[in-house]
């Protein structure tokens, strides 16, 4: 027969502080770890190549988080299918708060406005902002024989557009749709830049692009307005009809956003984790500098605003949709 084993009171006592000491000890841990984010460093992707405009603020945000973490924020060039390698790649990361993406829109938008599977949905992008809504003018070279929409419309014959990128093809074909132009677009061109080059050597008639490129790019006068998209004033095309004052406001709709995402399925409190740092990041004046001492678009939105606008754009351009998935 087995001898019994006994245990005094006391030492019952020292068993279960011994016992409740472990649990207090291992459970915040446990908790910690768990709650703890980052746990290394965050990839940005970029859907462009080095240099370009969706790179350099890219990297003007990296920076910006990196202050207030302990982690690398690192920029990652994903360029192709204009933009929608970089978006697919975004949306397929993994869901843990270490992958987010800047998006071009409208141009990653056009594959779900024309009825075409992209491998992602905009619907179900994690959107937590934007850093600027770059609205669009119509430009024409300074010695062009007209000044404004209607002075091409009396011209009689198609009116040719030099474009770039997918989202510049879309604004100049909807610009064109809503102002009932025959217009050709001309394509193939590397930047903002070269189509504007293309519009000052004859390539063509004119372009639509953001307004801060024209800007940028005009500093020599070699270009004049023809329609500004913005309600805003811009004093260096002051002179330039508005789209509201020709009788046509839904184009103040159009715009270049530098929106950004995470993938489906993040956590809710990564996702506030991350949507904190990111909120303080467009905050922080040395953004808003960078903004003032280079001439770049700075309009920053929460992630509310940013989903207000994707509705906005994508109710224009699914106006003309025909439009849009015909060819330049």
């Amino acid at each position: 027969m087995r001898t019994p084993i006994t245990v005094s009171a006391k030492g019952m006592q020292v068993a279960l502080v011994l016992a409740v000491s472990l649990v207090i000890g291992v459970l915040p841990r446990l908790g910690s770890e768990a709650a703890q984010w980052p746990s290394g460093d965050i990839e940005l992707i970029v859907p462009s190549g080095p240099g370009g405009g969706f790179d350099t603020y890219s990297r003007v945000l990296a920076r910006a988080m990196e202050a207030q973490l302990e982690v690398r924020v690192v920029p990652r060039n994903v360029p192709g299918g204009d933009g929608r390698r970089g978006a697919t790649m975004a949306f397929d990361a993994p869901p843990d708060g270490r992958t987010f993406a800047i998006f071009n829109l409208p141009g990653v938008m056009e594959p779900e406005i024309v009825g075409e599977d992209a491998g992602y949905a905009i619907d179900d992008v994690d959107w937590i902002g934007a850093m600027a809504f770059g609205q669009y003018i119509a430009v024409a070279a300074a010695d062009a024989p007209f000044d404004t929409i209607e002075d091409l419309r009396r011209t009689g014959r198609p009116i040719s557009f030099t474009a770039y990128g997918s989202s510049g093809i879309a604004a100049n074909k909807v610009l064109c749709a809503e102002v009932a132009l025959d217009c050709q677009i001309i394509t193939g061109y590397p930047s903002n830049n070269e189509a504007l080059v293309g519009v000052v050597r004859g390539d063509a008639d004119a372009s639509v692009l953001p307004i801060s490129t024209a800007i940028s790019f005009n500093r020599n006068g070699d270009l004049k307005g023809i329609l500004l998209m913005t309600e805003r004033e811009i004093p260096e095309f002051a002179a330039t009809q508005t789209a509201t004052a020709a009788g046509y406001p839904a184009l103040n709709e159009l715009g270049l956003l530098r929106a950004f995402g995470l993938p489906p399925g993040v956590p809710s409190d990564t996702r506030s984790q991350f949507v904190r740092v990111f909120d303080a990041a467009i905050a922080d004046d040395a953004v808003a500098d960078w903004a003032a001492s280079s001439g770049a678009e700075f309009l920053p939105m929460n992630a509310a605003a940013l989903r207000a606008r994707i509705d906005s754009q994508r109710a224009l351009l699914t106006r003309y949709r025909d439009v849009i998935a015909a060819g330049p």
